[in-house]
């Protein structure tokens, strides 16, 4: 197919409203540092509303003038960034390895119609570009010409079409986010607090205790706002993922991109039967240093047993993580591991190899063995005293850790002989991989 009709060519600048968008997240920062520094001050009512405007001011100004220093390119298979004022900065992602495209509307953005588009290769953060903002039909047009052109076909090729596979209600959302262990530390310390102010009589210890009681009650807000509305959907191009309250984003899990699976299932959601879905993506692998954000790696931020398993039959086909044998350490491990050693148990079959662990958090680990890019067994001096050893099976970076702890030596060294064999075995006969498949003709 020649190139003319195959690749897009492009280039010019991002939305003029950009620098609107910008300029907002800035001035919402600015504004409450300048509100904690004044707010004690005599004159503080007199000029505040002038030192937000003067910021405001400011940062328009700035994101102006980086918008005027800011441009895209599409062509010869690139997609190309240049940025930056003083210093030129130029970042670059070829089509052809494209792992991750998103669309994301922060909520400045949404507000003015405008979409950020996040192109992601391996490599982290040093593999990633960003295009934003574009009007979101641009957006959404733009990334279906880049996933066609990925994928080896024009560039005027239709998205793949779609069929819904689950919505989380908000309801479900909320009650996992009120049964996690971090809604169990705020309630505490809003007890504690309540329990000495009773005690005490002195209302000032309130204000002391707010800002402690703020750091446990953000992660619940941030849990809620990231995973409201979500919902997944399954098409040729891979799992497609919806999701947030206030910041939304249009995720694509492409198939094979997957490196690892994990199950998580807090104590409190034994309650209703819930769990989690997390896993290593390839493409994602740098952004939870850098962002601090898991919801690029979760496939399923809560939901039943059987919502777990139509993802993961998804993202893993042909796998069963319920038809692994699971083995328990030898007893002598509780010396070791005196509270959790009873729940360590590894296992695998012609396709994974499994892991689960947990007292007050259970989690179901799942790697392919043609994903193992490494294996390693290690000994800590009480292990050796034990004649144990830990096996460890490592992929893309990400959430899921599959570690297989304190088993006996010989079964250690036999686990890491056999994965090692079973991974170059898998990597030999595993296929090219494709971003996604050719849509069918239109009259097929």
């Amino acid at each position: 197919m020649s190139t003319a009709t195959t690749d897009l060519v492009r280039e010019g600048r991002t939305h003029p409203a950009s620098p609107l968008v910008k300029a907002g997240r800035i001035v919402v920062g600015l504004v409450g540092v300048a509100v904690v520094n004044v707010r004690d001050t005599e004159h503080a009512g007199k000029w505040l509303p002038l030192v937000g405007l003067a910021l405001a001011v400011f940062a328009a100004a700035a994101a102006y003038v980086s918008w005027l220093f800011t441009s895209y390119r599409i062509a010869d298979g690139d997609v190309r960034v240049n940025s930056g004022v003083f210093i030129k900065r130029v970042r670059r992602v070829r089509i052809d390895r494209l792992q991750a495209i998103d669309v994301v509307q922060p909520l400045f953005a949404r507000m003015l119609g405008l979409a950020e588009l996040k192109l992601d290769m391996a490599g982290g953060a040093e593999g990633r570009v960003a295009i934003a903002y574009l009007r979101l039909a641009d957006a959404q047009a733009l990334r279906a010409s880049l996933l066609a052109m990925a994928a080896g076909l024009d560039h005027r090729t239709p998205e793949a079409p779609e069929r819904p596979l689950l919505q989380v209600s908000m309801g479900a959302v909320v009650g996992s986010a009120l049964l996690s262990t971090a809604a169990l530390i705020a309630f505490c310390w809003i007890g504690i607090v309540l329990v000495v102010v009773s005690v005490s009589g002195s209302s000032g210890i309130v204000g002391a205790a707010l800002p402690g009681v703020l750091g446990v009650v953000a992660p619940l807000w941030q849990t809620i706002q990231t995973h409201a509305h979500f919902t997944a959907a399954e098409s040729p191009d891979g799992l497609r993922l919806r999701h947030g309250l206030l910041e939304t984003r249009a995720q694509t899990v492409p198939p094979g991109r997957v490196q690892a699976v994990r199950l998580v299932q807090p104590l409190l959601w034994r309650i209703p039967q819930w769990v989690r879905v997390e896993a290593n993506i390839a493409g994602y692998a740098g952004r939870r240093a850098d962002e601090g954000h898991q919801h690029n790696s979760t496939l399923l931020p809560v939901g039943s047993r059987a919502q777990a398993d139509a993802v993961i039959a998804r993202v893993l086909p042909g796998v069963d993580i319920a038809d692994v044998e699971l083995r328990r350490v030898p007893g002598r491990a509780k010396w070791r591991s005196p509270l959790r050693w009873w729940t360590f148990r590894a296992g695998s079959n012609d396709q994974v190899f499994a892991v689960r662990s947990g007292v007050l958090t259970s989690v179901h680990a799942v790697m392919r063995h043609e994903k193992i890019q490494s294996v390693a067994l290690s000994m800590g001096p009480l292990q050796r005293l034990l004649r144990l050893a830990t096996v460890h099976v490592h992929s893309t970076h990400g959430p899921v850790d599959v570690v297989a702890p304190d088993r006996d030596f010989a079964e250690a060294r036999e686990m890491l002989d056999v994965e090692a064999t079973r991974a170059r075995q898998g990597r030999a006969a595993a296929g090219p991989e494709r971003w996604m498949s050719a849509a069918p003709p239109a009259d097929a």
